[in-house]
């Protein structure tokens, strides 16, 4: 019985089998990336990418910060979704000594849920890549409006001529310093070099207020010449004076003596002038028929005039004693561009003299007040000047001065 089963299981062993015929695909070696199933298919074709899963709120459950103490204030931290992940920061809340931690607390995540930090709407927002068009949004929103009018108009026309048709539509981090490289490359081919070095700013100023950094960056951009900004000398001033007429004659007059801008002259009202302590105060600005604030908080200053220009606002005010000093024929105020253009930059040419604009009277002034002696900081303080830096830049000297400089102290 035995030797029948033995020969049983031999004839069994050495039938063919279709099986067997097939050749059996290579074996994967040991640490092979590739894995083969039975059939000889590789998985890895099959099975899908090992993708990280996005955030999303359903797998939270919600954060209402952490209140730290950073010095004397309370801070509430929590984690902040960004592209690149989440990030700790953290937000001032109040005093440590006008609150307690528990108060901090409960502040902090009243400001959590004002933010919307826990919402879908916040995550999917944080997570979108951040574009330049974001950013100028932003800056528009956040920034634009604290502009003086006439920076506003000047800013709108910039970012609408150079800035947003060359970044419109790109990534924030496409913006980098190569690619604004090649852009300033273009703009100093028809550009004056300090146009250029104000279009930069603006746009460091409008990713600034996106969290990019620009510090770092050595652009190299077009150099600025050395060239004298133009003043206008006593001697051309009394010319200038001398061959205007009605109002004009005594806008020029005090444009000198008293070194005020453009837009300070033109936003005078007769009730700014004090006729017995002999000053006149600077309280607000205009551009484009719209009075504003002096240029900087300097600006709101007291003037001392001399009796003669007292005497001619006088004379032009005629008894009044409310209204503009200056104005057009329909009682608007004055542009600046238009009294270059039509009454200032004539008179030049009918006078021989160079051209300049208004601001010509106020270097002229900085620099004879220099000429006759007085102390930089009165200078600063008539002038309206934030630093002694930028009255030091209105200096300006004749050739006639350098020449007696040089005579004087000859040995």
């Amino acid at each position: 019985m035995q030797n029948s089963r033995r020969l049983v299981l031999v004839c069994v062993s050495i039938l063919p089998s279709p099986t067997f015929d097939r050749a059996l695909p290579p074996v994967a070696a040991v640490g092979s990336q590739s894995t083969l199933n039975t059939s000889g298919a590789n998985l890895d074709a099959l099975s899908p990418p090992n993708r990280k899963a996005k955030p999303t709120m359903g797998k939270r459950s919600g954060q209402a910060g952490t209140p730290v103490r950073k010095g004397n204030f309370w801070h509430i931290r929590y984690l902040a979704d960004t592209p690149d992940g989440r990030k700790r920061k953290s937000y001032p809340i109040g005093r440590c000594d006008e609150m307690t931690k528990t108060q901090a607390r409960r502040l902090g995540a009243e400001y959590l849920s004002k933010i919307g930090i826990n919402t879908p709407q916040h995550l999917a927002k944080a997570l979108a890549a951040p574009t330049f068009d974001s950013a100028l949004t932003k800056w528009k929103v956040a920034r634009l409006p604290g502009f003086k009018p006439s920076g506003r108009t000047t800013s709108e026309y910039t970012v609408g001529k150079h800035i947003e048709p060359r970044f419109k539509g790109m990534l924030l981090e496409q913006v980098d310093k190569q690619a604004v490289q090649m852009w300033v490359n273009d703009l100093a081919a028809s550009l004056a070099p300090k146009t250029v070095s104000n279009i930069v700013k603006l746009l460091k100023s409008i990713l600034s207020w996106s969290d990019v950094g620009t510090r770092d960056w050595k652009l190299r951009l077009p150099e600025i010449p050395d060239e004298e900004q133009r003043w206008f000398t006593k001697d051309e001033v009394e010319k200038i004076i001398e061959a205007a007429t009605g109002q004009y004659k005594i806008l020029f007059g005090l444009a000198y003596a008293s070194g005020m801008r453009a837009g300070e002259l033109f936003g005078l009202h007769a009730e700014d002038f004090n006729f017995k302590d002999g000053t006149v105060r600077v309280m607000r600005s205009t551009f484009r028929n719209i009075e504003t604030s002096p240029k900087s908080q300097k600006g709101r200053r007291t003037i001392y005039l001399d009796s003669r220009t007292l005497l001619s606002v006088q004379e032009l005010l005629n008894g009044r004693t409310s209204g503009r000093v200056f104005m057009t024929k329909v009682g608007s105020p004055l542009k600046v561009g238009e009294v270059g253009r039509y009454v200032l930059g004539p008179l030049c040419k009918k006078l021989g003299i160079p051209h300049g604009g208004m601001h010509a009277f106020r270097h002229g002034r900085v620099s004879k007040m220099q000429d006759a002696g007085v102390n930089e900081k009165v200078i600063q303080t008539e002038i309206g000047h934030s630093s002694l830096r930028m009255t030091r830049r209105y200096t300006h000297f004749s050739p006639e001065q350098r020449r007696q400089t040089a005579e004087k102290l000859a040995i």
